[in-house]
């Protein structure tokens, strides 16, 4: 299930002969057309952010020098990795364990779209969200309210609330695989990562105390406000009106925290919400944006979600900053298991810094 950006080509400089100076403004060339940047048909009228490059004139022979820190620490990045052994860049390893049923596979090509000014593969983004799911929480019960899917869900999720064909009821059943063995309804907090036109945002749904007369809550963040959040909405409330029918007819909701009435009108009674959020400042950190909120919002939320809690969210939630600076941290992440499983396989024993 590994999506991959591959050929990631970095800057290279050449300080001596100007008529040989080359330099490449991240040219991509992937044959995965998700994560295929040159095809941004929702981003005509975006500004396309190209590295920046401060040269100057040392003498009449026109030498030029680059000036531009961050390029700098790019071309060394660039050269200690040209000098890793081979044979490392050759190996997979698996997160959080080989044998794990949804462990992720990692090659070190993988950290490509890890550089400066490039989009995250869905490999990546996967990879954190396991990393997430593994090392943010510090008990199993805290853990057990959370359900996080993968970046390929949605995908599947629209194919199967939109069947209109006679056997749409199995289509769903089979659908049903995604999640086999786990009420969603019994989770508090449900992670749903999007993406649509080659861009990411994130869907949390939001699941009630029984104890109360709460509604499901659907949150819907997005850091450039790309993403039509209506139609999002709609395919999520049929996925759970299907998933609470299928449980229903099977008779075993009875653990399920909502009440019955809520869900025989659920076109009336499910809260959807776009959330305001900080807002990114260019135009590759939507994946980065998309991670961030999972982290953030775990480290923030309640045992269970009440409308009184969205004042919790708003544009001074975090700084965008914080949100790229994931970067170079996924980075050292990967690059940390490659170092201590150079044979392959992964212990995927970390503690995160939220």
């Amino acid at each position: 299930m590994s999506s991959r950006q591959t050929a990631f080509r970095s800057p290279r400089f050449l300080s001596d002969e100007v008529e040989k100076l080359n330099v490449s403004n991240g040219d991509i060339n992937s044959s995965d057309m998700e994560e295929d940047p040159s095809r941004f048909p929702s981003r005509k009228n975006s500004p396309i952010v190209k590295p920046s490059y401060n040269l100057r004139s040392r003498n009449r022979e026109q030498t030029v020098i680059l000036v531009d820190e961050e390029e700098n620490q790019h071309a060394a990045l660039i050269d200690e990795e040209d000098n890793m052994d081979a044979s490392m860049k050759e190996i997979k390893i698996y997160f959080p364990t080989r044998c794990h049923p949804e462990s992720i596979e990692l090659g070190y090509a993988d950290m490509e779209c890890l550089a400066p000014e490039t989009y995250l593969s869905s490999t990546i983004m996967n990879f954190y969200i396991r990393y997430l799911e593994q090392a943010t929480f510090t008990s199993d019960s805290d853990r057990c309210r959370y359900h996080f899917f993968t970046t390929y869900f949605y995908g599947k999720l629209k194919e199967a609330v939109q069947d209109k064909t006679n056997d749409m009821k199995d289509v769903f059943n089979k659908f049903r695989r995604w999640w086999k063995g786990v009420n969603i309804f019994e989770k508090a907090y449900i992670f749903l990562p999007i993406h649509e036109n080659h861009h990411w945002s994130l869907v949390i749904i939001c699941i009630p105390d029984n104890e109360d007369d709460s509604v499901p809550i659907l949150l819907h963040y997005d850091s450039l406000g790309l993403h039509s959040s209506r139609p999002i909405f709609e395919n999520i409330k049929s996925f759970l009106k299907k998933e609470w029918t299928y449980l229903n007819e099977k008779e075993t909701s009875s653990n399920c925290p909502i009440d019955d009435s809520i869900w025989k009108n659920l076109h009336r009674k499910i809260e959807k919400k776009v959330i305001t959020v900080p807002q990114q400042k260019d135009e590759y950190d939507c994946g980065l944006f998309v991670l961030f909120f999972m982290q953030r919002f775990i480290k923030e939320a309640p045992q269970r979600l009440k409308k009184k809690d969205l004042a919790m969210f708003g544009k001074q939630w975090f700084t965008p900053e914080e949100a790229s600076d994931l970067r170079p941290i996924i980075r050292a992440l990967i690059k940390k298991l490659f170092k201590e499983n150079p044979e392959g396989g992964s212990r995927g024993q970390f503690v995160i810094e939220c």
